[in-house]
């Protein structure tokens, strides 16, 4: 009886004690399931609810994290595929722009730039319309039969505004005057007609007058050129036009008497009179000019043309010309016949004697005994000529040396068939008449053409092609490039 009392007892404190865990368990799941007791206190219930508010601001918070990331990858996507568009745009016109280029010509290419470049377009005059005028003018007076009229005079300045000189006061003369014949209008004289611009617009300041002869089909061209140098420059420049046609009129019975003797090929255009422009300027010139230059296209400037005008004040009493020396032993080869005939002549010789390459001999020179060194003559050259123009129209001797039989006498006496046109005539000039001609030094007209090296004179051509100073003027005859 008492084993099962105490087996009992034992099931009794064991199903309280079951019953307690149960009840324990119970109040733990209400909790879980936000079953609460009645007896719960009030700071109990505010801690749940601001842990259930702090819950849903979390849940705020990331939320918008959410949507702003979305957000800015969305705008990085947009912002990335707008880029591209940009960027194939700019490919585009590029292409397009290189395209229209290639199929056009250099001066369409600059006047496009010039458009964006210049800040002064209301302020433009209509250039070609006024010329236009006085050409129909000119035209007119033709068919009528009455004398051409001078050319006119303009003051072209850096806003592109162009003014007739002859309604100008004696303010915008100049003492610089420069012809320079622009004809034939084609891509390699565009270039080079712009970078002699260029050139002499760069190194001189001085108030200069372009005096240029050239025909209609190259008017616009040279006022082209001419605009855009001055504006770069921001300079003023006073230029005259001539016309082909009436210079070579002018100068007609010059050119008939010389280009049998002096021309390739006489009477095959008329323009070709143009080639002994300078021994008849005087006739086509202002009588109020005196003091002028005549250059080729070909000349690219290193210093200030206001040096070479200054050699005019060298001139003895008697010289009417001045000319640099021919840096090419072309005259050599043409005296060929003479020189065989006379072999210790000096006509076609190196202006520097050969013999002085030799640094003993050279050294000979110059000691006391050997004060005189006698140079050559290698003939001149005309792409530089300087011109008083006064003494030409006064000189009888000049006037005597053009007439048909002194021609005649100088080129049978040195058996003479040229082919350059007026600086043939001043080549035989200067050698028979040295008291006409001023010896200009080679560093004005620093010639660069070495055809004559490559055609059988290449063990004399350096004798030749020696100029000694530092250059000036570089002549890039023989369509050679100018150095840098």
């Amino acid at each position: 009886m008492y084993v099962v009392r105490m087996c009992i007892a034992s099931i009794g404190a064991a199903t309280a004690l079951l019953f307690k865990m149960g009840k324990h368990s119970f109040n733990n799941i209400s909790q879980k399931h936000k079953v609460f007791p009645a007896n719960v206190n009030i700071y109990s219930t505010k801690c749940k609810s601001q842990i259930l508010e702090e819950q849903e601001n979390v849940t705020l918070i990331v939320n918008r994290r959410n949507s702003s990331r979305q957000k800015q990858k969305r705008w990085s996507a947009f912002r990335c595929r707008l880029h591209k568009k940009i960027v194939m745009l700019i490919i585009l016109v590029c292409m397009c722009i290189l395209i229209i280029f290639a199929n056009t010509d250099l001066l369409f290419r600059r006047k496009i730039f010039s458009v964006f470049l210049s800040s002064r377009s209301n302020d433009l005059v209509d250039i070609d319309d006024q010329h236009a005028k006085n050409s129909n003018f000119e035209d007119a007076l033709e068919e009528k039969n009455l004398p051409a009229l001078k050319s006119s005079q303009y003051l072209l300045n850096y806003s592109s505004t162009l003014m007739d000189r002859s309604l100008q006061s004696k303010a915008f003369s100049s003492d610089y005057n420069i012809f320079v014949i622009y004809t034939k209008e084609n891509y390699h004289l565009r270039m080079k007609f712009d970078l002699f611009t260029h050139s002499l617009l760069k190194h001189t300041t001085a108030q200069l007058h372009l005096h240029i002869i050239t025909d209609k089909s190259s008017e616009q061209s040279v006022l082209e050129i001419l605009q855009r140098q001055i504006k770069r420059f921001r300079r003023s420049v006073i230029y005259t036009m001539y016309d082909v046609k009436i210079c070579s009129k002018a100068i007609q019975d010059i050119a008939a008497k010389l280009s049998p003797y002096f021309n390739s090929a006489p009477n095959s255009y008329y323009s070709d009179s143009l080639f002994f422009l300078s021994l008849g300027l005087h006739r086509i010139a202002d009588l109020s000019l005196n003091r002028v230059i005549l250059l080729d296209c070909d000349i690219v400037f290193r210093s200030d043309v206001r040096s070479l005008f200054a050699e005019f004040d060298h001139f003895l009493p008697h010289q009417l010309f001045g000319l640099a020396p021919e840096l090419t032993p072309v005259y050599r080869h043409i005296l060929y016949r003479y020189r065989v005939r006379f072999p210790k002549t000096s006509f076609g010789n190196p202006y520097y004697p050969m013999q002085l390459e030799n640094k003993k001999e050279h050294k000979l020179a110059e000691s006391p005994k050997h004060t005189h060194i006698r140079h050559g003559y290698p003939g001149l050259n005309s792409g530089v000529v300087l011109l008083l123009l006064n003494r030409i129209r006064d000189s009888k001797p000049y006037n005597e040396k053009l007439t048909q039989s002194e021609v005649q006498r100088l080129v049978h006496k040195y058996s003479f068939k040229g082919h350059l046109g007026d600086q043939d005539f001043f080549t035989l000039l200067g050698y028979e008449y040295p008291n006409l001609i001023y010896r200009l030094d080679c560093v004005w007209n620093r010639q660069l053409c070495t055809w004559w090296k490559d055609h059988g004179y290449s063990d004399i051509f350096d004798a030749y092609f020696r100029c000694e100073g530092v250059i000036k003027m570089y002549h890039g005859n023989c369509n050679t490039r100018i150095p840098e």
